[in-house]
């Protein structure tokens, strides 16, 4: 499954999953088709993230790649891993980055009522990332950096 992650490189799939909170997976026929997971995040990327925001995400789960089968995808799979995990959070609240220029995942993200609060540039990617949350979760007293 690993191997499916799509436009991600596979050592960054590998590496979410093994900080995996809670992961979630799609099956068909005894094969998995889809996965996706809620992870720890790294708290030097929490404090970055905080900074960059303006926004407090301390305690928080981040939503890992999602990675679906090429012959699975755009049949609701990863849309039903997202909101099958968002069900099951607990007591955490989710954040999700996203590029700015995934439409495929933007779509997803909307579809399971998912917000995009604040755009930042990253160095690192190179490009522009949006930083998403379930709707039920915002607080309602943030002001979004858009």
């Amino acid at each position: 499954m690993v191997e499916a992650g799509g436009s991600v490189d596979t050592k960054f799939v590998r590496y979410n999953l093994e900080r995996a909170y809670l992961i979630g997976y799609a099956m068909e026929n005894g094969m998995i088709v889809g996965n996706s997971s809620l992870k720890h995040p790294r708290e030097t990327f929490i404090q970055r993230l905080n900074t960059i925001t303006g926004l407090n995400f301390s305690h928080f789960v981040e939503r890992g790649y999602t990675s679906v089968r090429p012959e699975y995808r755009a049949l609701g799979v990863g849309a039903r891993l997202l909101k099958g995990l968002t069900k099951r959070a607990g007591h955490y609240k989710i954040f999700s980055i996203i590029s700015e220029d995934n439409t495929a995942t933007h779509k997803i993200a909307i579809k399971n009522k998912t917000k995009k609060i604040a755009v930042y540039y990253s160095e690192k990617a190179g490009k522009k990332l949006g930083v998403w949350m379930p709707e039920q979760m915002i607080d309602k007293n943030w002001e979004f950096k858009i």
